[in-house]
């Protein structure tokens, strides 16, 4: 069946099992059981319900939101709350605010991208012998860490099951190379040069001025982590060579 990805946005709370089928992610089984969770708990009143139905990870709510829509039921539920409580809902339940597609996207991949960071520098972390580097690179993970909350919190998203094939990568990449700490403070500095990039190209994205105040702050993180790498490696003397472009031509 071909999964559509223009026209109008399918109401989850009224769409038949046929309709929620041509939604990017959704197969028979999981429409029978949006289905049966909206029979039996009532129509989803925001984006977060849907992490209640099983085999709906954050990925396949992004897909989610990018195909269908609540219909009014989420209008509905917060028209007498409130001005302030019903922005902190539509804030925390992501529902589609998070500027285009696009954008969405993007977060999602940042929110990745800090987690498999997370797990790189706990692999650095444990090479390093030095009490200081040590210290620095442990205060690098927690921030990565707490870019990820945040990002998850502005789309009202569940943390993800599994980390995505860069990832994996990064993981992979940072246990090959990092044997000590000349190599794992090199291997971070690539990975953080990965981070840096992401977070720029997602401030060229459609996104609100919340989220895009927290993307700022989290990129001028990833800005000092990797200054801090730049100039240790260069006070420590532990830049590598570089190869002589022979030698590179004939390698």
């Amino acid at each position: 069946m071909t999964k559509a990805s223009r026209g109008p946005r399918i109401d989850l709370n009224t769409a038949t099992e046929e309709e929620l089928m041509t939604i990017e992610g959704i197969d028979g089984e999981r429409a029978r059981l949006i289905i049966e969770h909206r029979s039996e708990h009532g129509p989803f009143q925001s984006w977060k319900d849907l992490h209640q139905v099983p085999g709906i990870d954050s990925v396949l709510l992004g897909k989610l939101q990018r195909g269908s829509s609540l219909g009014g039921a989420a209008e509905d539920a917060g028209a007498g709350e409130a001005a302030a409580g019903s922005a902190k809902e539509q804030r925390s339940s992501g529902g589609g605010e998070v500027g285009d597609a696009s954008a969405l996207e993007q977060i999602m991949g940042l929110i990745l991208l800090d987690r498999a960071a997370a797990e790189a520098y706990r692999v650095a972390i444990d090479v390093c012998k030095t009490p200081d580097i040590k210290k620095q690179l442990e205060g690098f993970r927690a921030d990565h860490e707490r870019h990820e909350r945040e990002l998850l919190d502005a789309l009202g998203a569940a943390p993800p099951d599994q980390p995505d094939e860069r990832g994996q990568c990064i993981r992979r990449y940072t246990e090959l190379s990092a044997r000590e700490e000349r190599t794992a403070l090199v291997a971070m500095r690539g990975n953080e040069e990965l981070t840096n990039d992401a977070y720029a190209s997602a401030l060229a994205s459609d996104l609100p001025d919340e989220v895009r105040r927290m993307v700022e702050a989290n990129w001028q993180d990833e800005r000092r982590h990797i200054r801090w790498i730049n100039e240790e490696i260069r006070t420590r003397g532990w830049e590598l060579p570089e190869v002589p472009s022979t030698l590179a031509e004939a390698a």
